[in-house]
């Protein structure tokens, strides 16, 4: 009896379509057992690699998860030849008791060398005249913190590792400039993360001036002698000529007053007026150029905005800028408890409480709170609600990364300072303040990329990576040994090649205000 017959056309098809030709039976048999047959396609050395990095994986690790999906992970052999291509050349990497460096056009060479190895295609697809006329565009910083002592001896005994200092790079943007038209070949996606900030030096000494100018004048020597970096790799099958242009932003303001031998901390290290004549906004600035390449310093700017607002509060009682009597330190105390409470029960905020061994509890994500929820903050504090949301609006503009409009942007700040002074004109502006609404403005026009792109966040953070690689990622029989281990991890963690393949996860962003996407370029909006 037919299948067809019997109901059964699904078969009835089958039968006919494998007896069309005498091979057919075999094909669809094939066919059939590969479908069955799921295979995996084993990583690549690269692809492990990044998988490595991204889980912040050990060695140990590694072999576990290896030997349990041998048909998906390469071996671990294998992952160290991927490793070794993320270091610089041996003969440029300097490794003693106190100290881890590289020198800084290989590690420009490096780091290039790897971009444009991920960038294959799209440089293929340029010009040839484009191509040897290539900026990468960097910024660069330093920044010291302190750190574990450990239980290991130091040759000199004059050493110490109670505290570290260490410059880093962050490439942002390559362009290429030909003939005054610039076009951006890539563009940094994650400039104020660490993914792509890379160790130039690190000392164990304690952050001074004398050891901040040092270190600039480490950096500055050779920058004023940088070559041209050509990349020429077989697969390409052209060659590339980059230049390197370092903006060093990456700094807080102790380091911009060491660079700038501003001795007096409330002193404007842009204008060098003390104080004394910040609220005067009738009385007009000179301002010194050369001191608009260090930028806004981003992430320290919205805690000390935070601070400055909040120490404002302490004092609304008394009305004066210093307590100069018992009677007026009484108030402020009172006030400031007063404060506290009401941000602990009402928004779960540790405000202004010192920390055990340095600091206190305030920091970005505090500051972000505070102004995210203006009416309750002015609430709390008793400040002007107007003031507190021009902040918010303020800040999230400068840290967004996009380009912002200059002219508008200086008339909101400009708006900003007169609703200050005219509110509390018995409080000087701090030096912060004062920087970002009377220069703020001009230090975003002479910038080279959108102000946000050039943060200090990622070189504060390779202070807390620092200390994790130490702990966790280091051989401690050897001095030597353990900097050797975390300078590579450093490399290795921000690898541009390795970086651009990591898969990213999207953050869950809030919009911006009405009132912050008037401050960008239209072009940001389109």
């Amino acid at each position: 009896m037919s299948q067809r017959a019997a109901g059964n056309n699904d078969v009835s098809q089958i039968i006919k379509d494998i007896t069309i030709s005498p091979t057919r039976a075999k094909k669809f048999r094939a066919s059939v057992t590969n479908a069955e047959t799921k295979t995996v396609k084993k990583l690549t050395p690269s692809q492990a690699l990044s998988s490595f990095v991204d889980a912040d994986l050990s060695q140990k690790q590694y072999e576990i998860i290896q030997g349990a999906n041998k048909n998906i992970y390469p071996c671990y052999s294998l992952l160290k030849k991927a490793k070794s291509q993320c270091y610089p050349k041996e003969e440029s990497i300097s490794i003693t008791e106190t100290n881890a460096e590289i020198k800084l056009q290989d590690l420009l060479d490096h780091t290039v060398s790897r971009l444009c190895t991920y960038l294959e295609e799209v440089l293929k697809n340029i010009t040839k005249e484009e191509r040897r006329n290539l900026e990468l565009i960097t910024k660069w910083g330093c920044d010291g913190s302190q750190q574990t002592e450990y239980k290991q001896k130091f040759q000199n005994d004059t050493d110490n590792d109670a505290y570290i200092f260490q410059s880093s790079l962050v490439p942002i943007r390559l362009i290429s400039n030909t003939n005054g038209h610039k076009k951006i070949i890539w563009q940094n996606p994650l400039s104020s993360s660490s993914r792509y900030c890379r160790p130039i030096r690190i000392r164990f000494v304690h952050e001074t001036k004398d050891i901040i100018n040092e270190e600039v004048e480490y950096i500055r020597k050779p920058n004023t002698k940088l070559n041209k970096t050509e990349v020429s790799q077989t697969p390409m099958e052209f060659s590339l000529y980059i230049k390197h242009i370092l903006l060093p932003t990456m700094v807080d303001g102790k380091v911009c007053n060491a660079a700038t031998n501003t001795s007096f901390t409330m002193r404007c290290y842009i204008c060098g007026e003390t104080s004394k004549n910040f609220n005067n906004l009738a009385k007009k600035k000179e301002e010194n150029p050369e001191r608009f390449k260090f930028g806004l310093s981003i992430l320290h700017m919205r805690i000390r905005v935070f601070e400055f607002l909040l120490h404002l509060s302490y004092k609304l009682p008394i009305k004066k800028w210093q307590a100069r009597n018992d009677k007026d330190k009484k108030a402020i105390s009172e006030k400031k408890r007063s404060i506290q409470k009401s941000f602990k029960e009402e928004m779960g905020l540790l405000v202004d409480i010192p920390k055990a061994g340095f600091g206190n509890t305030n920091d970005g994500n505090m500051s972000q709170r505070f102004v995210a929820e203006p009416e309750v903050s002015a609430r709390i504090t008793g400040l002007d609600v107007n003031l507190i949301r021009k902040f918010k609006v303020m800040l999230e503009a400068i840290s967004s990364g996009f380009t912002i409009d200059v002219k508008k942007f200086s008339s909101y700040l400009t708006e900003t300072a007169h609703l200050y002074v005219n509110l509390y004109d018995w409080h000087p502006m701090s030096p912060t303040i004062h920087k970002i609404l009377i220069h703020g403005a001009t230090v975003i026009f002479h910038a080279l990329v959108p102000i946000g792109q050039l943060s200090e966040e990622a070189a504060e953070a390779r202070n807390k990576h620092f200390r994790q690689y130490r702990q966790n990622f280091s051989r401690k029989f050897s001095r030597k040994a353990c900097n050797r281990d975390i300078l590579n991890r450093l490399l290795m963690n921000s690898d541009p090649f390795i970086t651009s393949s990591q898969s990213r996860f999207k953050k869950k962003s809030k919009p911006f205000s009405s009132e912050t996407l008037v401050l960008f370029c239209p072009e940001e909006l389109a």
